[in-house]
Parts: C-alpha cells; sequence; structure tokens
C-alpha cells in the first residue's frame, strides 16, 4: 500500500492522453451542433433528435476536462522542479489549463442542458444556451494560449523537455490567437498527450 502514492504519481502524466481521447470521441459521438443563426424551432428540433449523442458527447467532454487539470498538476510539478524559484511558468500554464478546463466544463453544462431541456422549455431558452455554448470559444482558447505560452518558454528556458518541443508548443500558442485557433485547440489536445507519454517514459 505504501507504494501506492508514487504509482499514481507515475501515471499521472497520462491523463494527457485520456484527455486527448475523451475530447476527440466526444466530438465524433456529438458532431455538429445547431447553429445559432438557426431559428429557434429548428435549434429546438436539433437538440430533440440529437439528444442521446449531445448527451453522451457533454457527459465525455467534462471528463476530458478533469484529465487536463491532472495533466497540467503533472505538468507543473515537473516545469515547477525545473525552474526553480517562484515556478511562475509553471504556475501560469497551470492556470491556463485551468481555464480551459472550466470553459469545457462550461461548454459540456451548456450542452447537456440544451439536449436535457429542449421541447420542456421555450424555443428562445434552447437558443440562449445553444448561443451560450458557442461563444465559450473565446475563453478555451484564452487558457490554450496561456497554457502552451507558458509551458513553450519553460521548456526552451529549462530544457526540461526536448527543444524542440518547446518551439512547437511555442507556435501552436501563436496560433490561439488567429482565426484558425480551432485547429490550434485540436492540435492542442495532440500535444498533450504527447507531452504525457514524455513525462510518463522520462519517470
Amino acid at each position: 500500500m505504501p507504494e501506492l502514492p508514487a504509482r499514481i504519481a507515475r501515471l499521472a502524466p497520462l491523463a494527457g492522453v485520456v484527455f486527448a481521447v475523451l475530447v476527440y470521441v466526444a466530438f465524433f459521438v456529438s458532431g455538429d451542433t445547431a447553429g445559432v443563426d438557426d431559428p429557434p424551432e429548428e435549434i429546438v428540433r436539433f437538440w430533440t433528435e440529437e439528444r442521446t449523442s449531445q448527451l453522451t458527447g457533454s457527459y465525455l467532454v467534462g471528463l476530458g476536462a478533469l484529465a487536463l487539470v491532472w495533466f497540467a498538476g503533472s505538468l507543473r510539478h515537473t516545469v515547477s522542479r525545473a525552474e526553480g524559484g517562484d515556478g511562475r511558468l509553471a504556475a501560469i500554464a497551470f492556470a491556463g489549463a485551468l481555464i480551459m478546463a472550466t470553459a469545457l466544463l462550461l461548454l459540456a453544462s451548456l450542452a447537456y442542458a440544451a439536449a436535457d431541456t429542449a421541447g420542456k422549455v421555450t424555443p428562445e431558452a434552447t437558443q440562449v444556451l445553444t448561443v451560450l455554448g458557442n461563444e465559450l470559444f473565446y475563453m478555451l482558447v484564452g487558457g490554450g494560449f496561456l497554457l502552451l505560452a507558458a509551458s513553450g518558454l519553460a521548456i526552451l528556458y529549462t530544457r526540461v523537455l526536448p527543444l524542440w518541443l518547446g518551439w512547437v508548443t511555442l507556435v501552436l500558442a501563436a496560433s490561439m490567437l488567429t482565426p484558425v485557433a480551432w485547429i490550434g485547440f485540436l492540435l492542442t489536445m495532440l500535444w498533450a498527450a504527447g507531452v504525457g507519454v514524455v513525462l510518463f517514459i522520462r519517470g
């Protein structure tokens, strides 16, 4: 039993892989969402017809958000030890991950609420939930930018991970501030999985 915490600590970085898998599967299961420009009646029809897939997808996204925080905790531990001092970059990266996770949980909650209440509340209420969910993207990429920018700088500064990974991380961070931020977010999930595997291998 005394060895259990050490085993959990060793496996913890693989939460990055869990995060990526859960969110990718959620996107595959739920598919497209309702358009904010659609009439309220069509939005209600979408959430009613796609209720099961949307509820499942929102649940998986919520679990993925929790895995992201667990991964970020492992990343913070590793970077903070290498950085020394007050671990400023590690703290900023962790804060960015928390913002991302919060955005994902809000996104999942709004999608769940829209799917679960469609047809039970007014069409306008369902439309509001849809609009709010679609507009959380800025919060998502904002947190992603902080996570990636701070992590990339920390990698270059401390050499705690391969230098090439630091440059790739900074490029991904820059993509979060462009019109292709959505692609950057999708690649960020692969980044989390890759970093998690590297941290796991290095023990």
